[in-house]
């Protein structure tokens, strides 16, 4: 476990094998909630919605689901809105969470939403590709793209916890994971090593 300093706190980066599958065990000890919203992709909520809220919902958690559809032309203020009314519609208080599972795009839907709703809640960062597990998943970066270009409106927001599990990185095709060992060996080489050679991408 690494641990993150921020302005606003500090907040753990776990990185094990099966973590999806014991997420809730896992978040149960680090996160007060009643209720989490699931976020994800239609190709991560494929792969990975059963396992997730089978882990959530047993940690005694209720869990419901926001799914868009896969890909950059969803990162948008439209994609925002509709998650914003579906929490609104569940009736999501500050007291819970929301749970970013799948890429970078995931992530910075779900965590601008996270700031935004309620003037602030919690989020956890649940990255599904090397490239979100390395770069985007901490820092506290989010935002969406406008008509007038890339990442124009977004904020700071930090999770409250990042977990990653190096299995889910077997569903990614080759050229995925070669764009995340770029970014890894990008953000490590400070330090020495590199991605390919096991570093660890944040310290």
């Amino acid at each position: 476990m690494v641990n993150v300093n921020a302005a606003n706190g500090c907040y753990p980066v776990l990185i094990q094998r099966g973590l999806i599958t014991h997420a809730g065990a896992v978040l149960r000890d680090r996160l007060n909630a009643e209720k989490l919203m699931l976020v994800m992709d239609e190709t991560v909520d494929r792969l990975y919605r059963e396992k997730a809220m089978a882990s959530l919902q047993k940690a005694g958690y209720i869990v419901s689901t926001f799914v868009f559809a896969p890909g950059e032309h969803s990162k948008t203020m439209t994609t925002v809105s509709a998650l914003l009314d579906r929490l609104a519609c569940e009736q999501v208080t500050r007291s819970d969470a929301l749970i970013a599972l799948g890429g970078g795009i995931c992530g910075d839907i779900c965590g601008f939403a996270a700031a935004v709703y309620l003037r602030g809640i919690r989020f956890v960062q649940m990255p599904t590709t090397l490239l979100a597990m390395v770069d985007s998943s901490v820092g506290g970066k989010t935002g969406v793209n406008l008509s007038a270009g890339k990442n124009l409106a977004g904020v700071f927001w930090q999770p409250a916890a990042v977990l990653c599990d190096p299995d889910a990185l077997k569903s990614l095709p080759a050229d995925t994971l070669r764009d995340g060992m770029a970014a890894g060996d990008d953000q490590t080489c400070r330090f020495g090593g590199s991605v390919a050679a096991g570093g660890v991408g944040r310290q």
